[in-house]
């Protein structure tokens, strides 16, 4: 009888959709191949189970000296089939490719560090009373600056909405982009004294092809450092 391929058992122990119409049903009829995916998937499922065990403990040489003692004594000398074996193998390997992986994508994962350096509470204009805001400014580790803006306002039609940052004696504007939503992440033009743009404005601009501030700001706050 034609056994099921030792690299199909391996994958379909780590939950792969291997293999053939013909192999799943041998696996059904076959007790030697669904026994031998058992021990495999056992194996994978030990494997991965030690994926948060934190860092191993060495134990001391006594502790190895005791237990080899002991399980020399009372347990019998089990000899795996080759094929067994082989597969056995090929799921330890494929665990640690496993764990070697999701390793390296949480590493991946992980956000660059920043380093806040301010923040902004922003308070709603007359004509915009209930809104709310706030602002915060972080840098990456290469420099790189951004503010993030999160606020709650009336919704409007035919408009759309803009941040600013703002001269403290008001005379000086740029404008960091149009925000979408009630959330935006803006980069901050390298160079920008953020002591003197130290204003954060929300406003409210028609759709009519003029890049200047419309004079309807909905939401604005003074940026304080973090330091």
């Amino acid at each position: 009888m034609r056994h099921i391929d030792p690299d199909v058992l391996a994958l379909l122990a780590l939950g792969e959709n291997a293999g053939t119409e013909s192999d799943r049903g041998h696996l059904a009829a076959c007790a030697d191949c669904r026994s031998e995916l058992e021990n495999l998937a056992h194996a994978a499922a030990v494997g991965r189970s030690t994926l948060d065990a934190g860092e191993l403990l060495q134990p001391d040489e006594r502790v190895w000296r005791s237990i080899q003692a002991e399980v020399a004594a009372p347990a019998p000398v089990v000899t795996l089939r080759p094929r067994i074996a082989r597969r056995l193998l090929a799921v330890a390997a494929a665990v640690v490719v496993l764990v070697g992986g999701v390793g390296v994508t949480l590493w991946a994962l992980q956000p660059a560090p920043v380093t806040l350096l301010a923040s902004a509470t922003l308070d709603a204009f007359p004509a915009w009373v209930g809104s709310t805001g706030s602002a915060v400014v972080e840098q990456t580790a290469a420099g790189a600056r951004f503010v993030d803006v999160t606020f709650q306002a009336p919704a409007t039609k035919g408009g759309f909405r803009e941040v600013w940052l703002i001269s403290s004696d008001t005379s000086q504007l740029v404008s960091l982009g149009v925000v979408r939503g009630d959330t935006g992440r803006f980069t901050i033009p390298d160079g920008l004294d953020l002591t003197r743009y130290d204003l954060v404005d929300i406003s409210e601009e028609p759709i009519d092809g003029n890049p200047e501030h419309s004079g309807d700001s909905i939401l604005r706050g003074q940026l304080r450092s973090a330091a």
